[in-house]
């Protein structure tokens, strides 16, 4: 048989045991009966979880019921204490019974005391205390099912889930429990802890702070950048102060340089003179 076949089979077990729950009781699961009547017109999605075993089932308003097959619960419940409590609910309460019965004799007393009027048609006294009497039986027995209770045996695993229940107001002291006084003294004191806490800095104000404070990786690129350009402008300058001429050596070509002014009037008196003779040349 194939998984899929297997997973089948397990979806048809599960819806007729969903319809089978539901059915049972349509007032105080009115999500189920909306499911069940959904299970009915055939318009219900079920989803399945591989991970949790469950089968999800949820009809177009949302309505939803979990069935888990593994641990036989319906929305986490167990399927057979809601099939039981279903029976137990569809049956006769005491009061109604009573009630009933007492309207029964009621009605019956009246129509014993007209029998012989003019209505032949009316229930006849034997009968209808014969009646009472079947319906009395009949509502003693519904009722002592509904008050039907279980013995731990009867309900499954239950007492090895008692036996692994501590006793109602059952306690243990310190020196009872293994190791517990050690595991305590390692602990800090709540008023020391509370102590050191109010002498932190508080987070969110840290954080505050933080944002407006440089990231290092940032300074340590600037600060990189920069010496980079630094030791770029000393190289350079130094490049250029080496082609510079040195200050006596130039100082002393100046020396042997004519004054720019006596230049000027050498060169106005040689061109004057030069005039001068061009001038006799031509006559």
């Amino acid at each position: 048989m194939s998984n899929e076949t297997a997973s089948m089979r397990e979806i048809k077990h599960n819806r007729q045991l969903i319809i089978q729950a539901l059915n049972k009781n349509t007032t105080n699961f009115s999500n189920y009966s909306k499911i069940s009547e959904s299970l009915k017109e055939g318009n219900l999605k079920l989803t399945l979880n591989p991970l949790t075993d469950e089968f999800l089932f949820q009809d177009n308003k949302n309505h939803t019921v979990c069935i888990n097959p593994t641990k036989g619960t319906l929305n986490e419940k167990p399927i057979d204490e809601l099939l039981l409590k279903a029976d137990v609910d569809n049956k006769a309460d005491k009061e109604y019974v009573d009630d009933a019965i007492a309207k029964e004799e009621e009605r019956a007393n009246k129509a014993y005391a007209t029998k012989e009027h003019t209505h032949p048609e009316l229930a006849d006294k034997t009968y209808v205390d014969n009646k009472m009497s079947s319906e009395v039986t009949r509502a003693d027995k519904e009722y002592s099912k509904k008050t039907h209770t279980h013995t731990i045996a009867n309900i499954t695993n239950l007492q090895e889930t008692l036996n692994r229940k501590s006793d109602v107001g059952h306690t243990h002291s310190i020196s009872e429990i293994t190791d517990l006084n050690v595991s305590l003294e390692k602990k800090a004191d709540k008023t020391y802890v509370n102590s050191e806490l109010e002498e932190k800095v508080d987070k969110g104000l840290m954080a505050s702070g933080l944002v407006k404070k440089a990231d290092k990786e940032y300074v340590d690129e600037k600060d990189n950048e920069i010496i980079k350009r630094v030791e770029w402008y000393h190289e350079r300058t130094s490049k250029i102060l080496e082609g510079k001429a040195n200050t006596g050596w130039v100082s002393g070509c100046l020396d042997l340089k004519a004054d720019k002014e006596t230049v000027d009037m050498l060169t106005q008196t040689v061109s004057s003179h030069t005039r001068g003779l061009m001038e006799d040349g031509q006559q």
